[in-house]
């Protein structure tokens, strides 16, 4: 099951639709809208403002480099605690806000807002941060690959010694039925008003099945515990480590029910600078509060029966397209089991033998038949429809040439 995050427009991590193409994604964040929903996502702020807070001790005298300041409220919560100075970047127009708010609340003189790529930045002295914030996290993590920008701020700017905010980030995926999304999206044409309009169903799981869907799944509608696709130490971090990233994940089901996709989600923790701390961490998990990325749904394209202690293997990839680096094509394949499946050339194509891969390719076969009699019948169609065009239009044509053949010989 291959899915691209979209060749075109997708509604991006801070739930606004915007473009991915390079040239607009920092206009996209010129929309005062996005910056709010991104403010009132309580989990994701508080998340920031709590690491500030219980660190505030150690923040006197530190330099502080804010990578994506948006409006600015993670360099406020910086220097409010005391930073020395904070380093605002910011590329879209954007800047001009913040540096107004930074005014208003009287951090001028400890918050320099600049408007620029971090990558063109250029800091007084050849300055290096003590800390280096950002929120960079997108849609299944990686989505709009600001981390890049992130490690390459960090490689640039970061003191050796200096602190990464957040300072890990883990991405999550688990087997899900998503219910509640597959009836109010799928189930419901079935009945609209009272008129059947499940003509429509085959187009709407087209769509889910060509790009992630973003929605808030219960943790009830998970089939098993979650997997760790990949963790990522974002002090060591490289670019070539998110340039393609490979798991291969062996799963148990908890329940029985039907599998349609599987579930996507990220943890980030900030390590503490006061060892009497405690690590914090935002969760976007359905077992946590809310936020605004919610959670990223990889859809089958068929449905699949499961039964509790069924085991299935997936490798899950996910690659940066190397003609828009802000998407990145995700793979997530069903695998066999060994047990379940140890020498592909025992088993009949198709098979009825219950294993995984055997139920996937025999429904995909299914599928393909169908379509094939629904394309055979409509060429049928359209042949008896043409054949009786012709002979339609060689009646009229002969009717024609008799008539005028009446005309002459009189």
């Amino acid at each position: 099951m291959d899915k691209e995050d979209g060749a075109g427009d997708m509604t991006d991590s801070h739930g606004a639709t915007v473009s991915c193409q390079p040239k607009n994604y920092f206009a996209s964040y010129e929309d005062l809208s996005v910056h709010e929903l991104m403010l009132k996502d309580f989990p994701r702020t508080q998340a920031y403002k709590k690491f500030f807070e219980e660190n505030a001790a150690h923040f006197k005298d530190k330099v502080v480099l804010d990578v994506g300041a948006g409006t600015g409220v993670l360099s406020l919560f910086a220097a409010s605690v005391g930073a020395k100075k904070v380093y605002a970047v910011e590329a879209s127009k954007m800047s001009e806000i913040c540096k107004e708010i930074v005014k208003c609340n009287g951090f001028e003189d400890k918050v320099e807002v600049f408007n620029c790529p971090v990558e063109e930045l250029a800091l007084p002295e050849n300055t290096k941060v003590d800390v280096l914030v950002s929120e960079w996290m997108g849609f299944y993590l990686l989505h709009e690959a600001m981390l890049d920008s992130v490690i390459y701020a960090r490689d640039k700017f970061l003191a050796s010694n200096g602190t990464m905010a957040p300072s890990k980030a883990t991405l999550y995926v688990a087997p899900t039925d998503i219910d509640s999304y597959h009836s109010s999206h799928v189930e419901y044409w079935n009945n609209v008003y009272g008129f059947d309009f499940s003509s429509v169903i085959p187009l709407v799981t087209q769509k889910f099945q060509k790009e992630p869907v973003i929605t808030e799944v219960q943790s009830t509608e998970l089939l098993a515990s979650a997997q760790k696709v990949v963790e990522l130490d974002l002090k060591t971090v490289t670019l070539a480590d998110v340039q393609k990233i490979s798991q291969k994940l062996d799963i148990k089901m908890d329940k029985s029910g039907i599998l349609r996709g599987f579930a996507s989600w990220f943890d980030v923790e900030f390590s503490p600078l006061d060892s009497s701390v405690a690590c914090g961490v935002l969760s976007t998990s359905p077992d946590s509060p809310q936020t605004h990325w919610k959670q990223t749904v990889f859809m089958l394209p068929e449905e699949i029966p499961i039964d509790t202690g069924d085991e299935i293997s997936t490798l899950v990839e996910l690659s940066q397209d190397e003609g828009n680096k802000r998407h990145y094509n995700i793979s997530i394949e069903l695998l066999d089991v060994e047990d379940d499946y140890s020498d592909e050339n025992d088993h009949p194509v198709p098979c009825d033998c219950g294993a995984t891969r055997c139920l996937l390719i025999k429904k995909l076969m299914d599928t393909y038949d169908e379509e094939h009699r629904e394309l055979e019948a409509e060429a049928d169609s359209v042949n008896v429809e043409a054949e009786t065009e012709a002979v339609r239009v060689m009646n009229t044509e002969m009717s024609l040439e008799s008539s005028d053949l009446e005309i002459i010989d009189q």
